[in-house]
């Protein structure tokens, strides 16, 4: 694969980490295609994770963008009473590999770990994430994500911004 095309998806999940620990709502909506899904499944056992957000249970499940732009006006509104206050967060993430796809899209795995405060309290999702780029006129776009969160015993409260 071409280090430069590596660098370019890895650009984009960079920028999507400091959005969301900057708050940058706006920038980070525009990181993703009208039609982006985003699935975090559950796991079954210890070894498998459910594939089908229709038919079984996930942590959270956007079928679109409209979803993801509805939690953020509820954030910004403070309709969101689990964000109020919002956590500080910081996104690691490193390991980034890319696969491309027949149809001309790219997947792109990677790991991170998002460490948040709040109330006092730090809390750490250690993640695997599945990202789905699609190339556009505005440069890479995320038009899918799937994100697997390996220590699923929830602390505090699991959202867009903590994984």
């Amino acid at each position: 694969m071409d280090a430069n095309l590596i660098a370019e998806c890895a650009d984009v999940l960079y920028r999507e980490g400091r959005h969301l620990d900057d708050n940058d709502w706006d920038n980070w909506l525009g990181l993703f295609t009208e039609d982006s899904w985003w699935h975090i499944p559950m796991w079954v056992n210890e070894y498998e994770v459910t594939t089908d957000p229709q038919r079984e249970l996930s942590l959270m499940w956007y079928p679109n963008r409209s979803g993801l732009e509805d939690r953020i006006f509820r954030i910004r509104t403070g309709a969101s009473s689990a964000s109020t206050p919002l956590p500080r967060t910081v996104h690691a993430i490193s390991n980034v590999s890319v696969e491309k796809k027949d149809d001309g899209e790219y997947t792109v795995f990677s790991v991170g770990v998002v460490s948040s405060f709040r109330h006092k309290n730090h809390d750490e999702f250690y993640c695997r994430y599945e990202h789905t780029l699609r190339r556009t006129d505005d440069g890479l776009k995320i038009c899918g994500k799937r994100t697997i969160v390996s220590n699923d015993l929830i602390p505090d409260i699991i959202d867009i911004y903590s994984v």
